[in-house]
């Protein structure tokens, strides 16, 4: 037998140890759904007053209420967990190819580079906003002159960033899976389109208008429990894939 060279036995061990089987897409799907279930705690945490309910407005009162290490927990929940969304991504990705692989793609790239170019950015920012007006309302400042600098300066400044991460991310990406899924020729059953970020975010929304006392509960963190029924669903439709 010939001596196996230093190329073919890393080739061996790298497949043993990341092999393309059920136990890699069970680790990427599973590891996705604890980042989103983080997340949405995460949304919890900066958004959520009980007096409040959900914030209506960039500055609010309710932060100087709101024990300081809610933000600061929810910024490390974010940065540390949104990476893992791109596994949850992979997976929507794969189980969309079995039946057009372009467009798997296309909500792959989508999802993918929304995500990076703007989720730890803008959670970040929204997290820092409440710690700039609680140090400037211990030291004097006026509300108003607070106000005139988060909204006026720092929003305006992000505002960019926010406008394409959420448009790419949470309208385009998911409406284009929403209407694969809804045209039946995937892999999922129709009624599956509604566990979709973009659905979640829509329920939220009306349900704040029409039904305030309950959704204030409900609707905080909407997209990313939008994002938990998504990388489920990928996830449990790969359960069992070997490739």
């Amino acid at each position: 037998m010939r001596e196996e060279n230093l190329t073919d036995s890393l080739y061996r061990h790298t497949t043993k140890l990341m092999p393309g089987t059920t136990k890699l897409t069970r680790f990427m799907g599973i590891s996705a759904i604890i980042a989103a279930v983080l997340l949405t705690t995460a949304d919890y945490l900066l958004e959520f007053h009980k007096e409040y309910g959900v914030s209506s407005s960039i500055v609010e009162t309710a932060w100087l209420e709101m024990p300081p290490w809610r933000f600061t927990v929810s910024m490390y929940f974010c940065m540390f967990a949104i990476p893992f969304y791109l596994m949850g991504f992979w997976l929507v990705y794969k189980a969309v190819s079995k039946t057009n692989k372009t467009l798997g793609i296309l909500i792959f790239i989508l999802f993918s580079y929304g995500t990076v170019m703007g989720s730890p950015f803008i959670h970040g920012v929204m997290s820092i906003n409440p710690f700039i007006y609680r140090f400037g309302m211990q030291n004097g400042l006026r509300h108003e002159a607070l106000v005139g600098f988060i909204e006026g300066t720092l929003t305006k400044t992000i505002l960019p960033v926010f406008l394409v991460h959420y448009l790419i991310t949470w309208v385009i990406a998911p409406l284009l899976l929403f209407i694969h899924i809804l045209g039946g020729k995937s892999v999922f059953k129709r009624w599956t389109a509604l566990l979709n970020p973009l659905a979640f975010l829509l329920v939220g929304v009306v349900g704040l208008l029409v039904y305030p006392k309950l959704f204030v509960y409900l609707a905080p963190g909407s997209i990313n429990k939008g994002n938990v029924t998504m990388f489920a669903l990928a996830t449990t439709t790969m359960w069992n894939e070997e490739k």
